[in-house]
């Protein structure tokens, strides 16, 4: 969790970080919360402008929902 949070944006400017670890950054949820957040607060931002950061949220939560549930009820037989 800590990796995650170092290299989400919080501490460091995530455009400032090695291209491959901008790469591997891309499945890192906290990341587009992060820039979600600060575009909310510091420049008013609206939904239409936001999407493109909820879309990555999205996809990443189903497929954690749903890898989750199938482990689950793998474990259940």
């Amino acid at each position: 969790m800590v990796p995650f949070t170092l290299l989400s944006g919080l501490a460091t400017p995530f455009g400032s970080m090695p291209q491959a670890m901008q790469s591997i950054m891309v499945i890192n949820p906290l990341r587009y919360a992060l820039d979600i957040t600060k575009r909310v607060y510091l420049e008013d931002a609206g939904f239409a402008t936001l999407l493109p950061d909820f879309i990555p949220l999205v996809a990443i939560g189903l497929f954690t929902l749903f890898g989750a549930a199938w482990l689950f009820r793998r474990r259940l037989t």
